[in-house]
């Protein structure tokens, strides 16, 4: 089945809003050769069809980090309901809605995410508790397995012979139990890259536009599938990750077809089973003094959102190059040092404090 889909996968409202599309062949950082080479086609495709957008600066931003709202819009515009049915979903939940600060351009698709079992109203709550809502955090790649399998009623299978991670043993395993049937409907690469999932690291426009453009592909040949109702089960949301935005941003990428090495760090358990949870995000609660170096500067108007690379820390666990996003109303340009102070609790930097 074909489908006319409408989304972007930007990280600001403004962006969201900009009426004229700029296709790939014009983005400014996504050319045929060099670091997102290997995602070329996929952004290609998709703003050609009037899927992606840009900003309005000619650029694509392809490092940066995918938000909740933004997954959750994706999921609704690859599915593509009708109009009362987003009707439908957001008058069943509007008080929910109201109570989590979900923003209009949202609703329609959060609402529809809870409608379909995506997420859990559990799964909203807490995502307003730890600053999801806000894009104060981004959801990682356990996650958004997870989110996409249940939205497209990817089966569950015990069978991970298929998946060729080295890290196989550190992916959460609710994430387990979907990854071989993601990777079999070719939404997810068997490999990864340099042969890591890297669950607890967040997903990038590049990486979600190869995600988006393999999902519509699975769609056209499954239709009657993800139109099955299945039970949504537990809620899924990353636990105790209040840090800062803390992913937009890195430096180095693969060709290995979507799947990319980054620094953005965020864990994962299963809202409703602690057992779920792997044994480095057990709680810790530690001060943690550090400086670093801002790599980029999203203007917020009275608040300015920093972008820090770790270069120094007094606390071996939390190592340098971890980036981090700092909100503050003082005045900063790209390649300040700064340094601060945060708590450390679930291997996430919190409170942060500058000097």
């Amino acid at each position: 089945m074909k489908k006319k889909n409408i989304l972007t996968l930007n990280l600001v409202i403004v962006a969201l809003m900009m009426p004229n599309n700029i296709f790939a062949k014009e983005f400014k950082d996504v050319k045929r050769s060099g670091n997102v080479a290997w995602a070329y086609e996929y952004i290609n495709e998709l703003s050609d069809k009037n899927i992606l957008k840009g900003y309005e600066d000619g650029s694509f931003k392809p490092n940066n980090a995918v938000s909740f709202l933004e997954t959750m819009e994706i999921i609704k515009t690859i599915k593509n309901p009708s109009k009362d049915t987003l009707n439908d979903a957001v008058n069943k939940n509007l008080e929910l809605l109201n109570a989590n600060g979900v923003p209009s351009w949202a609703r329609d698709a959060v609402a529809f995410n809870i409608e379909e079992g995506t997420i859990t109203e559990k799964t909203l709550t807490e995502a307003k508790k730890r600053g999801f809502i806000e894009s104060r955090v981004y959801p990682n790649r356990n996650s958004i397995a997870v989110y996409f399998a249940r939205a497209f009623k990817i089966n569950e299978s015990t069978d991970t012979s298929n998946l060729k991670y080295t890290d196989k043993d550190k992916i959460a395993p609710m994430t387990l139990k979907y990854l071989p049937e993601l990777v079999n409907a070719k939404i997810f690469s068997a490999t990864g890259s340099d042969g890591l999932f890297n669950g607890n690291k967040a997903i990038r426009r590049s990486e979600m536009a190869a995600i988006t453009s393999r999902t519509l592909r699975w769609t056209e040949d499954n239709s009657s599938v993800i139109e099955d109702d299945n039970s949504a089960g537990e809620s899924l949301i990353p636990d105790d990750e209040k840090k800062p935005i803390e992913d937009n941003t890195a430096d180095d990428m693969s060709n290995n077809e979507g799947e990319i090495k980054d620094d953005l760090g965020e864990s994962i358990i299963n809202d409703d089973s602690s057992k779920d949870m792997p044994v480095e995000e057990k709680e810790t609660n530690e001060t943690v003094n550090f400086s670093g170096e801002v790599t980029d500067i999203l203007d917020g108007g009275s608040v300015k959102y920093l972008k820090v690379r770790i270069r120094e820390t007094d606390n071996s666990n939390f190592a340098k190059d971890n980036i981090i996003t700092i909100h503050t109303s003082r005045v900063y340009k790209i390649g300040d040092i700064v340094s601060g102070s945060g708590n450390l609790k679930n291997n996430s930097l919190m409170d942060i404090k500058l000097n």
